[in-house]
């Protein structure tokens, strides 16, 4: 396998056999290489192969493995590093899988003792019923682990007021590069005694002696003086202390001096109240210029978001829907935040606020947020503006690499136009600024093209520039993020040759044969080396599908579809939202929509051959989505992997043959509407002798199938039709009805059709409408979902031209509508169905809401347990669902906090993913269904999520549109 690097390493038999032989799980295949060959920066490098420990015994023991054989080692967690930090030549150790216990939490003393594996956002979950939570926040705290926020002394927005992560360590349990196990913290300055003993700890305090001692002098000269510095080794934080904490060495050194297991770390308390001033600006430097009068009110934090990143957001219906607190089209706002404990004091430090903003004379809007949702929806759209400048269509990319650069407040504005100016010289005429104004952080990213040697010339250019403009303004190369590749190169400049050798001395005290990381902190090879980059202008995706069935000519084509993912990681978040069920269930990277994407671009590159395409090998890296569309609406670059699954699978097939079952599947409705004149027959059959069948089709035969209905949906329609009046009619709405309804859940059908007329509408029931094609869609039949999708919107373009609604039942099926078949079909027919689509739920929540309809009810009390469908969750939300059963009087509705039911149409069906499916059921539905009361309804929108719960917990779920045709009373 050419991997195109020369320093690349391929792993030993003798390794693979020595880490087996200690028990270690472990991955050295192809696959499992480039998938932990980057990070969110923009470089790659194919490590050696991947550890998996379970614990520290574990770590300790693949180090000393790897130490023997001299192989460098490199520890990881989210991967989530913006500079290089996590990928290297190297055996990766992936603490992220399983050393992610709470080991202790002392709530009197306010601190909590962590495995290194744990998230940010995992932890502060945990800890939120003690009121404590840990200070720093970094915005990638979702999916960045504890280890990672050590190892980049990371902080956040909040840094004005908890400082830097080594603010915040008291110890930690660590795995030295000879496998030993130590433990840093603070002690009593007594340095000769420490030094001591025989054993490399005993040598690490000898040479950190020596080096403060030595180097004191430069030490003083050259650290900055703003506390936001994570650049170079901490030794400023051990020079001058009586008790010095070597755990504050260890912190921000990158996995570079030794590998952390467990942290010992500081709490503070959760602020009881916070108030939110968003201040708008015309001008982006004078909203800079005007930061340091507004630290003088002292507040919690100052972010900021420039009209760019605003104009992005907006774009994303997911984030867009959340900035309420954004009039009209401000150059740049800044988000002021104030919290403490009393809500008197902050509505005082508001009123300070307006007074400097006055003597500033400022003139634009103010927007005061209280309510604690509200604030939370601005924070998400502030945290998640890395991943969505990155959604930017095209090659032209805003790349993170002086995004980190520090300066101080008053001097923030002069660096920004600089940047921005000198950008502007070197043909760079975009930029991006944001975040963190009141440490004088922004992330500053420029708009470039690196497959292009000019873009490459450029990222150089702007480099030197950026460490040109800190060095004059006393600022730093690194304020939160670290040096990584992309900034270790000019770590010497800043700091100077004598103090960069007391670096090197530092690095050699605790890792004599330079194996820990090696490449970063010191010896750091050149940030623009192509060697080293993902995109360079030697870049070409060489295999790639000449023609697809899909339409991605939004992206680029197939290839920028993959290109989207710029490997943030957001899709590796735990128990937020929907993305991405898989690898919420089995924490494999293999299994996140970054997993996938960089498995294919790796095959588009080459590096698996040229056929790669077809491989078993990446037809296995896609099994597991489950084309939830989660990741087209959560993940912030907008990477729609449920497409680019299909598309795979159809070109896979193409080469490799339909399988039977999945020809069943997709043509799901031709068997039933060949079966449906045997009903009673197919019944029997197939909860009996049929399983023998389903068995040799590797079909789960635990599931029962949804048994056929007597009567189809529209035969009852059209004979119920013939038997009553039609209402009187406001207007006509096509219901769209699909598959399930048809033929296994008419009643969901009755029931809309009930709702419907009692609304006053007349329903158009499309003849001869064939299925929407969303099962051949999912198994990769895509010519067969092509010729439906025709089908169907010829039957529907007549009533879409004419301004008709079109209302379906199931969420998965008008997502097809509104998603898929512009892309399968397009031009303007499909775009106006499209238009014209929605949710039965949305259609009747709209027309109540314009005042257009009415109902009257019964006086039952009900209350309700509902559980959305992950596409619904996607692509349409389940608002509309809970206000639609909230109309109800005297109705109570509680929605269940999960993601994917693991269903997935026919996913759950499959013997190979059975288990699988209830894990995920496992999660947090299942388990919400069985504590409900027995009077409790359970309802869900899929027809899958109902078949799920009735497998898992025997409990009879509805549909909420028989919920609410149930609760209504039609007069006359």
């Amino acid at each position: 396998m050419n991997f195109n690097h020369p320093e690349s390493i391929e792993p030993t038999q003798e390794l693979i056999s020595n880490l087996s032989k200690a028990g270690l799980e472990s991955a050295f295949d192809r696959i499992a290489r480039v998938l932990y060959s980057t990070d969110a920066s923009i470089y790659q490098m194919i490590p050696v192969g991947v550890v998996f420990p379970k614990s520290l015994d574990e770590v300790s023991a693949a180090v000393e493995i790897t130490t023997d054989l001299g192989i460098p080692v490199l520890p990881r967690g989210g991967g989530s590093s913006l500079c290089g930090n996590a990928i290297g030549h190297a055996l990766i150790l992936d603490l992220s899988k399983y050393l992610d216990k709470i080991i202790e939490v002392n709530e009197d003393e306010k601190w909590v003792r962590t495995q290194s594996g744990i998230t940010l956002g995992g932890l502060n979950k945990i800890l939120v019923s003690s009121g404590l939570m840990y200070g720093p926040d970094p915005a990638s705290g979702d999916r960045a682990t504890i280890g990672g926020i050590l190892g980049n002394n990371s902080t956040g927005a909040h840094s004005i007021i908890y400082g830097m992560t080594h603010d915040h360590v008291i110890s930690t349990k660590v795995v030295l590069s000879d496998g030993t196990i130590a433990e840093f913290g603070q002690f009593d300055g007594d340095w000769k005694r420490k030094s001591k003993s025989s054993d490399l700890e005993g040598s690490i305090y000898t040479g950190i002696k020596k080096v403060l001692e030595l180097y004191s002098s430069e030490i003083d000269l050259h650290y900055p003086n703003t506390f936001r510095h994570v650049a170079g080794y901490n030794l400023h934080a051990l020079k001058h202390c009586n008790n010095p904490n070597l755990a504050q060495l260890i912190v921000g050194s990158e996995g570079t001096l030794a590998i952390v297991a467990e942290a010992k770390l500081n709490l503070v308390p959760i602020p009881k109240t916070t108030i939110l001033a968003v201040v708008h600006f015309n001008n982006r430097r004078q909203a800079l210029e005007t930061v340091p009068a507004i630290l003088e009110s002292n507040p919690s934090a100052i972010e900021s978001m420039d009209k760019l990143l605003m104009n992005l957001i907006r774009e994303k219906a997911e984030y867009g829907r959340l900035m309420t607190c954004i009039v009209g089209n401000p150059d740049m706002v800044l988000m002021v935040e104030y919290s403490g404990d009393n809500a008197a004091e902050l509505d005082n430090s508001v009123h300070r606020l307006k007074e400097i903003l006055n003597s500033e004379h400022h003139d634009e809007p103010v927007i005061i947020v209280k309510d604690r949702l509200e604030q939370a929806n601005v924070w998400n759209v502030r945290k998640v503006g890395l991943g969505i400048l990155m959604s930017v269509r095209g090659d032209d990319k805003p790349i993170p690499f002086i995004e980190d650069a520090a300066v101080p407040v008053e001097h923030l504005a002069d660096y920004i136009s600089e940047i921005q100016e000198y950008a502007s010289e070197v043909g760079v005429m975009q930029i991006a600024a944001y975040a963190h104004a009141s440490a004088g952080c922004l992330h500053v990213r420029p708009l470039i093209n690196l497959k292009k040697n000019e873009g490459i010339k450029q990222l150089r250019q702007i480099a030197e520039k950026s460490v040109e403009l800190i060095l004059r303004y006393g600022g730093t190369i690194s304020g939160e993020h670290g040096e990584g590749i992309a900034r270790g190169e000019f770590s010497e400049r800043y700091f100077g040759p004598t103090l960069t050798q007391a670096f090197r001395k530092i690095k050699t005290a605790f890792d004599p044969k330079n194996l820990l990381n090696p490449g970063k902190m010191v010896n750091v090879p050149r940030m623009d080396d192509q060697s080293l980059l993902r995109y360079g202008s030697r870049y070409k995706p060489t295999y790639e599908f000449p023609d697809t069935k899909f339409d991605f000519s939004e992206d680029g084509g197939f290839a920028r579809a993959v290109e989207m993912c710029n490997g943030a990681g957001v899709c590796r978040k735990l128990g937020q939202g929907v993305m991405c069920p898989s690898f919420q269930a089995t924490r494999d990277e293999a299994h996140s929509t970054r997993g996938r994407a960089n498995a294919l671009r790796a095959v588009m590159m080459g590096y698996l051959g040229e056929d790669g395409m077809s491989l078993c090998e990446i037809y296995d890296v896609l099994d597991l989505c489950l084309s939830c569309h989660a990741c087209k609406v959560e993940c912030p670059s907008s990477v729609d992997m449920a497409k680019i699954k299909a598309e795979f699978t159809y070109q896979y097939y193409k080469v490799h043959g339909i399988p039977i079952r999945s020809w069943i599947f997709a043509n799901i409705e031709s068997l039933y509407k060949l079966s449906q004149p045997f009903t009673p027959l197919v019944n029997s059959f197939l909860s009996g002798p049929g399983k023998l069948i389903l068995k040799i089709l590797k079909i789960n035969t635990e599931r029962t199938f949804p048994k056929l209905a007597h009567q189809t949906f529209s035969s009852w329609y059209n004979n119920a039709l013939a038997g009553h009046d039609k209402p009187q009619v406001k207007q006509k709405v096509v219901l769209f009805h699909d598959t399930f309804m048809e033929y296994t859940e008419p009643e969901v059908g009755q029931a809309a059709v009930k709702i419907l007329e009692a609304a006053g509408y007349e329903i158009i029931l499309l003849k001869n409408k064939k299925d929407s094609g969303r099962p051949a869609v999912s198994k990769g039949l895509l010519d067969t979902a092509v010729k439906l999708a025709r089908h169907n919107i010829n039957l529907l373009i007549p009533y879409a031209k004419q301004g008709i609604p079109i209302v379906g039942c199931e969420p998965s099926v008008v997502a097809m509508l509104v998603d898929e078949y512009p892309s399968l079909v397009p031009g303007a027919d499909a775009e106006i169905i499209a238009d014209k689509s929605m949710m039965l739920d949305d259609f009747i929540v709209k027309k109540v809401s314009e005042d257009r309809i009415s109902f009257h009810f019964d006086s039952k009390s009900r209350e309700i347990l509902f559980h959305g469908h992950c596409q619904q969750k996607s692509l349409f939300g389940t608002e509309s669902t809970l206000k639609m059963l909230q109309l109800i009087p005297n109705c109570t509705v509680n929605e269940v906090e999960s993601g994917c039911c693991g269903m997935a149409g026919s996913f759950g069906y499959e013997e190979e993913h059975y288990d699988l499916s209830i894990k995920l059921a496992e999660m947090s539905l299942a388990p919400a269904v069985r504590s409900a009361g027995s009077n409790t309804i359970i309802c869900a929108t899929g027809t899958s999520c109902r078949d799920q719960i009735l497998h898992t917990t025997s409990r009879k779920v509805f549909h909420p549109v028989e919920i609410f045709a149930n609760a209504l009373v039609i007069s006359g």
